[in-house]
């Protein structure tokens, strides 16, 4: 179990509200402090941070060397 506070209560996405009790993604920034059967992650920010039914997955990148 996880458990964050956000200082931004919209979604990145759609921009509205996230509520009590809807699924949401969070991308984060941090380290892993220990690990074995389980890691320990010590975040040092939210990246980003949506509803599940909004997120549509990683953007590609185009080779910027072609």
């Amino acid at each position: 179990m996880m458990e964050a506070q956000l200082g931004v209560t919209t979604c990145d996405k759609c921009g509205e509200l996230m509520k009590e009790g809807k699924p949401i993604l969070i991308i984060a920034e941090g380290s892993i402090t220990e690990s074995g059967d389980e890691l320990t992650f010590e975040g040092s920010c939210v990246r980003y941070a949506c509803h599940l039914d909004c997120w549509d997955g990683f953007e590609e990148k185009e080779d910027e060397t072609t």
